[in-house]
């Protein structure tokens, strides 16, 4: 009996490494796609607004915020197919074949042209879920209710770190340029596409997970029919209200907040450099907010999310408030001499940049951890909830903020955040009661 023990001690020991081990490289492997993925996505509506007023290309009147748009618009609803093809093909080769779909959307750097744009950002919004529906299901895989909230927030600072590589060295290739050139779209297209191949590579690298593999898996029409029953749940369709917030908030933070320090004239001839600036301090707060709650995890397990919920909240109210007086109504429809309520002030730009990603951390590690404690019995589906939900809010956040003033589209965010806030709390809570009535219902039986 005690070799039994010890023989079960090696195994959990062996497979609590191989988890570490996965989750990682998870990181890794996202830090080096999105270093190319997320630098694009936050200098495209630059780079395509030079490739137009310069005439480079000519009638080249492609907006980035309505790529972005488009890429979010297909994600939402490709989201309900990503868990069949995940459960399929399982996470590993379901990120990979995904990965690559990112890749091919960096590229359009290197031959830019109005015509394989949009079909680019298409194909790109049928691989996005999947890769997320992927990574949601891995994660929970290899972690298990006193680790998961430790593993997301090692995850997304690992992930969000990858803003750090992509911004700075776009900051360097724009500073003390109005315009975008050819000749440096094409440098930081070979990088970003080079960064998202290495991603791509380590992805192969990740090892199986047999503890957590199912016999007799679903058909799609099947799985299909489990995320619609999950989603017209009471407690699924009042998270979603978090998961919307979410949406809007990623808009913000990944495309229009760094468009508006660009087209701002009052930030200076260097404001395109201050926009990716913008990005890598973003990206601090948000790894930050990633490390300390991914090591703060077992006070979760203690206390509840709620504590970090409420923060992120409080957080995320004083950067749009900050967002409001520093810049004008149309900061997102083009450059501006206009100014907000006060002077264009860069050092406050910066301040709101940092605030915003620490906050965005808050909600994203908790409604991940959310996500894998609450529904960890169909994690793939729950995870391709989340991301139709949190895409669709995206995709209309990005086509309205290409034709509403800046204060309306801030406007929105705060009411959702205080709606998502509130909808979080309120599963977060009912989830605890339910976990202490099944521990009580357990001590009861023993």
């Amino acid at each position: 009996m005690a070799g039994d023990d010890e023989a079960g001690t090696d195994i959990s020991s062996g497979n609590d490494k191989l988890k570490m081990f996965n989750v990682f490289l998870l990181g890794l492997c996202f830090f080096f796609v999105f270093a190319g993925f997320n630098t694009m996505g936050q200098t495209q509506a630059l780079i395509y607004k030079s490739a137009d007023t310069t005439g480079e290309i000519p009638d080249f009147a492609v907006d980035g915020l309505i790529t972005n748009g488009i890429v979010y618009g297909v994600f939402a609803f490709a989201s309900w197919f990503a868990p069949s093809i995940v459960m399929a093909l399982g996470p590993r080769i379901s990120m990979i074949l995904a990965a690559l779909t990112y890749l091919f959307n960096i590229t359009q750097l290197l031959y830019l042209n109005k015509y394989s744009v949009y079909p680019a950002s298409v194909i790109l919004g049928m691989g996005a879920p999947i890769i997320w529906v992927a990574q949601g299901t891995f994660l929970a895989n290899n972690s298990n209710p006193k680790t998961i909230t430790r593993n997301s927030g090692i995850f997304w600072a690992m992930n969000m770190s990858s803003a750090f590589a992509g911004n700075t060295f776009a900051y360097f290739l724009f500073k003390g340029k109005d315009q975008i050139e050819k000749s440096t779209r094409m440098t930081l297209g070979w990088v970003l596409t080079a960064a998202s191949g290495v991603g791509i590579a380590c992805m192969f690298l990740l090892r199986p997970t047999p503890w957590a593999e199912k016999k007799g898996q679903d058909t799609m029409l099947t799985t299909l029919k489990k995320s619609a029953k999950l989603f017209t749940t009471k407690q699924m369709l009042l998270f979603s209200i978090t998961m919307f917030y979410t949406g809007l908030n990623q808009t913000l933070w990944g495309g229009v907040y760094s468009t508006c320090i660009g087209f701002t004239e009052g930030f200076g001839e260097d404001r395109k450099a201050y926009a990716a600036i913008s990005g890598i301090i973003v990206a601090g707060g948000e790894v930050i907010g990633g490390i300390l709650f991914g090591f703060l995890g077992f006070l979760t397990v203690k206390r509840g999310r709620d504590p970090i919920i409420i923060l992120g909240f409080v957080l995320s109210m004083v950067a749009y408030f900050l967002m409001f007086l520093n810049f004008p109504m149309n900061a997102t429809l083009g450059e501006t001499s206009s100014i907000g309520y006060i002077e264009p002030n860069l050092g406050l730009a910066f301040f709101t940049s940092f605030i915003l990603g620490f906050s965005d951390a808050c909600f994203m590690t908790q409604v991940t951890s959310i996500l894998a404690g609450v529904w960890n019995a169909n994690p793939a589906s729950a995870f391709g909830i989340f991301k139709f939900v949190q895409s669709l809010a995206s995709a209309m956040s990005f086509f309205y903020s290409s034709f509403i003033g800046f204060y309306w589209q801030l406007l929105i965010v705060v009411c959702f955040d205080i709606m998502g806030t509130i909808a979080c709390v309120k599963v977060e809570m009912d989830s605890s009661k339910q976990k202490t009535i099944e521990a009580g219902g357990e001590g009861e039986e023993n």
